[in-house]
């Protein structure tokens, strides 16, 4: 297929999200040089919706915007920002080997000392790691490698153009020893085909022989041309998985499938990676970049809440009780006041104080701060 390059002048590069990505990757920003991507994996869920804008889904991996002026945006962007974490770059081939647009990115990271977060299919990445040991000195970063099989034949079948998954795994060794964080994004984990036990743990172990740290695992969302793509894609794999997967999604024939997997098999999916992750002495979430000063407290109380929250959806419990925790987190992240200086002055009822803090999740908080200071 041809490949288009379609450069213009952005008016804007950084998105700030209105809360951080509390228990995933936890940014604050981001910020990205290119629209489309030659890879063109079947299973992308950015194919479709808002991303593209008007564009022609088709066109996904045909044509690709180029932001000329990424890094001068960024710079301009980026010094009016208060320093968080920020998700940066896109190394997909070729056009990262022709504009060097994330890497002229990465300069602008390291120049104003933001911490850092990648998450990529490409080893190119590597080709920078010059500048990643600069920002990891300085600040921090954090990088997931995008694997969601071992198995050559789902690779052929739902990104067959993707960089080979030996390379990315040869990257994520080559970070490790640079002492960089880095882990595998189990994402998406493809239904039937791609999540026995042998498919996950093969992914898990990889990844920490190649000196990862954790996993973060996830289901196929399906929606739009992005699901009928993927089904085709299954097809060709296997004629005999388009009864299961239309079953899996609730997917009639002249209707449109549920956006996710089923609840409970969101949840055994968690929990058998959890135990494989256990097992090999990995985590199953990503640890939270703080950085130093009066309100790292906060963060730190924080990331307990949305870990808490986590591990109350694997548990099955009741909506109001996860989004409980998650809503204290985001009050406790976003919280201008150290809340240990909240409590020391005012005790619980100074905690009660931040939206969605009751008396049940204030008294866990107080516990936190009181027995080991949020650590």
């Amino acid at each position: 297929m041809k490949l288009e390059f379609q450069e213009y002048q952005a008016r804007k590069v950084v998105n700030v999200h209105k809360h951080v990505d509390g228990g995933w990757f936890w940014d604050k920003y981001s910020a990205h040089p290119y629209v489309g991507c030659r890879s063109g994996c079947e299973f992308c869920y950015a194919r479709g919706g808002r991303y593209l804008g008007r564009r022609d889904p088709d066109t996904f991996d045909t044509q690709i915007g180029v932001k000329t002026n990424a890094a001068e945006l960024l710079r301009k962007e980026l010094a009016r920002l208060a320093p968080d974490v920020i998700t940066c770059g896109d190394w997909q081939q070729p056009a990262e080997d022709r504009y060097r647009l994330s890497r002229g990115m990465l300069e602008v990271v390291r120049d104003l000392a933001f911490p850092l977060f990648i998450v990529e299919r490409s080893p190119l990445l590597i080709r920078d790691l010059d500048l990643l040991t600069e920002i990891n000195r300085s600040a921090w970063v954090g990088v997931v490698f995008s694997i969601s099989s071992l198995d050559p034949a789902l690779k052929r079948a739902f990104e067959p153009r993707s960089p080979g998954v030996g390379r990315r795994l040869q990257a994520m060794e080559r970070l490790a020893k640079a002492d960089i964080l880095v882990g595998t994004a189990l994402m998406p984990v493809i239904p039937i085909v791609g999540d026995d036990q042998g498919h996950l743990e093969e992914v898990v172990g990889a990844t920490k022989a190649h000196g990862g740290t954790f996993i973060l695992a996830g289901g196929l969302t399906m929606e739009g041309v992005q699901a009928a793509r993927t089904m085709e894609a299954a097809r060709h794999l296997d004629p005999t998985i388009e009864d299961r997967w239309r079953k899996h999604y609730n997917w009639q024939a002249d209707g449109k499938p549920a956006y996710s997997s089923p609840p409970a098999y969101s949840v055994q999916l968690g929990l058998t990676v959890r135990d494989l992750c256990a097992r090999h002495r990995l985590r199953d979430r990503m640890p939270r970049y703080v950085a130093p000063g009066p309100l790292a407290i906060n963060k730190r109380i924080a990331e307990r809440l949305f870990l808490k929250a986590y591990d109350l959806e694997l548990e099955r419990v009741q909506s109001h009780r996860i989004w409980a925790y998650r809503k204290a987190g985001w009050a406790v992240d976003e919280s201008q006041e150290s809340i240990a200086q909240t409590y020391d002055n005012r005790g619980e009822p100074g905690l009660r104080e931040l939206p969605g803090v009751g008396k049940s999740l204030a008294g866990t908080i107080a516990d936190w701060l009181t027995v080991n200071d949020g650590g």
